[in-house]
């Protein structure tokens, strides 16, 4: 049961990096003025984008999985709040 833990913490560290680190993408991007690094802003951006995709999906996975296989109880205030 700690293995789906750390794999919902290790994707939730992914998706939260990742949104932090593409808006940084986004300013890099408007500040560049040549055609080649336009292109490859467009292309790290992508990557990233689907990066995030991935983890946000295994997080939202590996959290249901959590659920389910402990039972919890959706009374638990914690929960309710982390929900």
């Amino acid at each position: 049961m700690l293995w789906i833990k750390a794999w919902h913490i290790v994707f939730m560290v992914t998706w939260f990096a990742g949104l932090f680190y593409l808006p940084r993408l986004f300013v890099y991007h408007a500040d560049c003025e040549d055609r080649a690094g336009h292109e490859r802003f467009v292309v790290m951006e992508r990557k990233l984008f689907a990066i995030m995709t991935i983890g946000a999906l295994l997080t939202a996975v590996f959290g249901v999985w959590l659920i389910a296989a402990w039972h919890w109880p959706l009374t638990e205030l914690w929960l309710q709040i982390k929900l």
